[in-house]
């Protein structure tokens, strides 16, 4: 009798084993097609890395996603939590795992998309993880390398061309962009006009900004020469107090070139004038 329940025990430990060893090595239904990083990434931006996952199933499934190294701090340390948004019938759903790295998502047969949020507050190359579990498996799992740039200033430069009665005008209107979330202090621009034939320096001026990006606008421009006029006027019937402001842009550069006599312009808006003959 002990014989028979030690051989029924036996069985039934090795069907219960088989059964778990077919289901941990029985494919899955869900693979990750592709990880689509963003075009640019800059520091303190926060951007999307986006999962392609395909289902093979006839049905919907739910999957566990786990994104690693989706928020870095300053100092390297990766943060917990992600942020997915998931298309569902030509519409985004928004699903926060702030507690939890991991977070079930449910999928359709056939192609799905779904896009994590990402930001990293230190520059260089961050690896992420995406891992995909079914029904606590692991059903795929694909790294992909994201090179994150440093806040960087350009110059961006626009050349006008008019005349004033015979004289011709060319004016160069200057801007300073700054690429990425930030503030930068201090910065120096220096605006020299250089004779092409001599290549001596006609006038040089060195001008000090700040420049500042936020968040939602990592790729503020900030004019060189801005002119603001303030106009308090108020009103007659209620004595409310109306403020009005007046921004002119005016050019870093004005050059006059006169056919006779230079004019008696002053160009006064703009910090480097020059006079000269064609």
């Amino acid at each position: 009798m002990k014989n028979k329940m030690m051989t029924g025990a036996i069985i039934a430990v090795v069907m219960l084993s088989a059964a778990v060893l077919f289901w941990y090595f029985s494919p899955s239904n869900v693979s990750i097609s592709s990880l689509e990083e963003p075009k640019e990434l800059v520091i303190e931006q926060l951007s999307f890395l986006t999962i392609n996952l395909q289902n093979n199933a006839s049905e919907d499934v739910n999957v566990t996603i786990n994104v690693k190294n989706a928020f870095v701090d300053e100092k390297g340390m990766s943060l917990k939590g992600s942020i997915f948004w998931v298309e569902d019938n030509s519409s985004w759903l928004q699903i926060n795992a702030t507690e939890k790295p991991q977070k079930e998502v449910r999928l359709k047969p056939g192609s799905n998309r779904i896009d994590a949020q990402i930001g990293y507050q230190l520059a260089g190359t961050q690896t992420v993880e995406v891992d995909v579990y079914q029904l606590g498996k692991l059903a795929d799992s694909r790294t992909i390398e994201l090179n994150v740039l440093k806040p960087t200033i350009e110059v961006l430069l626009e050349k006008y061309e008019s005349r004033n009665g015979t004289n011709e005008i060319h004016s160069v209107y200057g801007y300073l962009q700054l690429r990425g979330k930030g503030y930068a202090p201090g910065v120096a621009v220096n605006i020299s006009v250089i004779d092409e034939v001599t290549n001596a320096t006609v006038k040089t001026v060195t001008r000090g900004y700040s420049l500042h990006s936020e968040e939602d606008i990592p790729y503020s421009s900030q004019p060189l020469v801005i002119w603001q006029n303030r106009i308090f006027t108020y009103d007659p019937v209620t004595g409310a107090k109306i403020d009005t402001q007046t921004d002119t842009y005016s050019p870093i550069v004005v050059i006059e070139l006169a056919e006779g006599e230079s004019s008696t312009e002053k160009y006064a808006r703009s910090p480097v004038v020059v006079k000269g003959k064609m």
